[in-house]
Formats: structure tokens, sequence, C-alpha cells
């Protein structure tokens, strides 16, 4: 009987390593195959323990197609495709229903009621505002486009770092300048030539399989962060599109649930709290781009730590993509930042806390005649602030960086000081130009605050005036000085 096994198919009287042999070889030819069990073996690889498990040479090209193809689709620093993809999955696989007519109506009511109760608390107004409802897919669809701005910096080092150091770990092959490997190994008769180019660009892969790897990890860090959203501006950023509110049902029920409060009560404080992001962010126009930009250039100089990312360079197995993912999981960040990462770092962190605290203030005047629990429901956001939620460790182990407002404290006590003493004019006044918010600093010590700042404006304005005085004339002469007398004195 003629023998139908398909190429690679086991053979009770062939040894598996034989077999394995055999298949490296009509893939890459007889020298080349040999380097390569070598360079396995070297790594651990054993491949007797494959068994009859070794894949034909037609189920390697079809895997090598799929994957020629991944890399062929791969263009900058992540796969955004992949990671919107993986993330979408994850979040619909762990109950994503969309919201139904009455919640979606609910959700809707409660941010215009929270935008009317604001009316009454600050004179920062909303402007055209669209109000969304959303669930936790269309989370990570509708806030793609921030996310693609605060991760690209930090991937594009990433990716430039695992580029040379799997470079180095695989090194320039024989006969070939640019590190092509197997460049010089004649193609056995039959194969594509497609399939040589693909295995000889290793300098055009590497940064390719990284920005794949990296989409995974920013694919299952926004579906964690997804699953744990109220709304669009949970973090800080303003990530809803421009001018439009948003909810998450599913979060907020999530997080009501369990609660000896009710339901409408929560969505309520949440609603204010989307609402009244959305109008600092609207009223205040720099501050939206001055805050990613502090994000980007965070990223931009972040710090790796080169032994790291060496060690996922060493322990990635091209046979297994998702072992890349695992090795940078282990953490790949330098433990000191760089001093433009400092500074930054200062500056965002600011932002954050006059951001939450000035929300956190306006939010309780707001809440403060109609919810009962109100007050609770307040130290409870302070709380989860400080604690961070796991998604936040998940997003902060991914970019190095903790969007997290740790002096929002000593911000919400600078804005309740300044409406205490000036209104509510004067405490919204505070952000009327970059140079005016409160510093970081001031956070410190809320209670100086208006000491400080009118110090300050005193001695401004006492510079004005000799200013003023010595332009129209009037400042007077320094001694040895006068009208009749050269600058030297008299002669």
């Amino acid at each position: 009987m003629d023998d139908m096994r398909t190429p690679g198919q086991p053979d009770d009287g062939q040894d598996p390593t034989e077999r394995f042999e055999e298949l490296l070889r009509g893939m890459l030819g007889a020298d080349a195959a040999a380097e390569a069990l070598h360079a396995m073996r070297a790594q651990g690889f054993d491949p007797s323990e494959l068994g009859g498990h070794v894949p034909s040479v037609a189920d390697m090209q079809a895997a090598l197609g799929q994957f020629k193809h991944l890399m062929d689709t791969t263009t900058g620093p992540v796969n955004w495709r992949v990671a919107a993809d993986i993330a979408r999955q994850r979040a619909w696989g762990a109950g994503d229903p969309t919201p139904t007519a009455v919640q979606a109506e609910r959700a809707k009511q409660a941010m215009t009621v929270a935008d009317l109760w604001l009316d009454t608390v600050t004179d920062l107004g909303p402007g055209t505002v669209t109000r969304m409802v959303w669930n936790r897919t269309q989370w990570v669809s509708q806030t793609l486009d921030v996310w693609k701005r605060v991760c690209e910096p930090v991937a594009s080092n990433v990716s430039r770092a695992l580029s040379e150091a799997m470079g180095g770990r695989l090194g320039p092959s024989r006969g070939d300048e640019d590190g092509a490997p197997f460049a010089d190994t004649p193609l056995p008769e039959g194969m594509p030539e497609s399939m040589r180019a693909l295995l000889g660009q290793t300098r055009e892969i590497m940064p390719k399989l990284a920005a794949v790897s990296f989409a995974h990890q920013i694919g299952n860090a926004l579906a964690a962060l997804a699953g744990d959203s109220f709304g669009a501006t949970d973090v800080g950023l303003p990530l809803a599109p421009q001018g439009s509110t948003a909810l998450v049902v599913s979060g907020v029920e999530a997080f009501a649930d369990g609660l000896d409060i009710p339901y409408e009560e929560v969505l309520q404080f949440l609603a204010v709290r989307e609402c009244a992001h959305h109008r600092l962010f609207h009223a205040v126009p720099w501050l939206a781009g001055d805050l990613v930009r502090a994000v980007e250039t965070y990223s931009s100089h972040i710090a790796l730590d080169t032994e790291s990312i060496a060690s996922a360079a060493r322990h990635f197995d091209p046979s297994d993509p998702s072992s890349m993912e695992t090795a940078l999981s282990g953490g790949i960040f330098a433990s000191e930042p760089t001093a433009e990462q400092r500074a930054s770092l200062a500056r965002l962190e600011t932002l954050l806390a006059l951001i939450e605290g000035w929300v956190e203030v306006v939010s309780a005047r707001a809440t403060a005649p109609y919810l009962p629990h109100g007050d609770q429901l307040r130290e409870m956001m302070r709380r989860r602030r400080a604690s961070g939620a796991p998604a936040e460790q998940v997003f902060g182990q991914l970019i190095g960086l903790q969007m997290r407002p740790r002096k929002a404290r000593g911000a919400a006590s600078i804005f309740q000081i300044v409406e205490a003493d000036g209104g509510v004019a004067a405490r919204d006044a505070l952000w009327a130009h970059p140079h005016v918010v409160p510093t970081s600093e001031d956070l410190d010590q809320p209670d100086a605050f208006l000491v400080m700042r009118r110090a300050a404006a005193e001695q401004d304005a006492e510079i004005d005036q000799a200013l003023a005085r010595m332009l129209d004339g009037t400042l007077g002469w320094a001694d040895g000085l006068g009208p009749d007398l050269p600058a030297g004195g008299a002669s």
C-alpha cells in the first residue's frame, strides 16, 4: 500500500529528532538547518520532546504566511489594529452588554441634570455637548486616539531597545553585512523566494515583532481600564471625542453594586463628576493640550532598564510570540527617572491634582442640596484615588507612569480657600493661564496659598509702579545724579 502520510506526519520508525531535522532542512537547507538546530539546543530546546507533533513543511509555510501578513500590516511602534482587537475581544468576553434603551436614557438624563446643577456653582460653561452612553467595547474604540498619543513615545523607545537587543542576540549571519540570517544559503528546490526573504530580514522584523508584542500589552491594559471606568475622564485625561460626555453603564453598576446607596444617587454623582471634567476641559482651552503634552514628554524621555530589555530578548521564543509579552511584563523601566522625566512628571502630577481638586470641590457644591450620600461618595472616590485601581497599576507598568493625582487634597483645599475668600469667580479664575495655576509647592502648603499669592502680587505691583515712574520721569534721581549733571556725577 502506498504511504499516504503527509510530509512531517510522524513515522513510527523515525526518531522525532530526525523528523525535525528533516523539516528544517526542507525549509532552510542543510547548512542553515544544522546551525539552527545547534542554536536551539544551546537554548535548551530538545526536538525529541516533540514526540509525534512535528508539523509538516506545508503547515510551517502556512504559519509563516500568516506571520508574514501580520508583519506586512504592522507599521509604527504599535500595531493598533491588534491592540484594539484584543481590548475589544477581552471586554466583550468578560460580559459587555449594550446598554438598553432605558439604561441609556437614564444615563443621558443624569448628565442633563448634572449640567443644570453645575450651572449654579461654576461660571465655566459646557458649550455644545453630545451626551453618550457606552459599553466597555465602545469605551475602547472611542478613547483609542488619545491612548495612541500617550503610548507611542514609550513604545518607540521599547521597540528600538528590543530591536538592538534582539539584533545582538541573533547577530549577523555569515555572508550578509545587513545581518540577514541564511541570506547566502541556497534555497531548497520548490521553496518560495519569499520564505528566505522572511527568514532573512531580521532587522526589519524585530521592530514589527516588538510592535505586535506591545500591542498585546496595550490591548490587555485597555481592556482592564475599560472594565474599571465610569466614563471618559476617570484617569484625568479627556478621552472622549471633543465636545462630548460619556458614561459606561456597566462600570457605574459595578461600582454601585454592594453599596448601601441607591443606584440612582450613585449614577447622578458620577454624572456630575463626568460633566464637571468636561466643563473644565472645554472652558480652559490650554489644559487638555498641556496635560497630554506632559504625558508625551514623560514617555519620550523614559529611561529603560537595559538588563531587563536584554533579558526579554534572551527569553524570547520565536515559536511562541506571546513569550515576548511575558518577558516584557517583568518590568522594563529604569528605577531612576531622567531629569526631563522629573520635570514633566512634576508638571503632570500638579495638573492632575488640580483637575481632581477642582472637580471634587465643584461636584460637592453641585450635589450637596440633592444627594444625601454625597459626602460618603466623595470620600469613596478619594480612597479609590489613593489606592489606585488594578487597571491603573497595569497601565502604570506598561508606560512606567502612575496617572494618580497624589496632591489632590491640597488642590481641593486651595480651591475651597480661594472660593471662601473671593467667591466662585476667584476660584475659577485660577485656570485663566498656565502661569496662574497653583504650583506643586502651593499644593504642599494650601493654607499659606493666599498669603503667598498676595505677597507676590504686592511685589509685582511695586515693580510695575517703579517701572511706570521711570518711564514717565517721576522716579527721581539717584545720589550723585541730577538733571544738570552727567551720569558720572560732578566734574
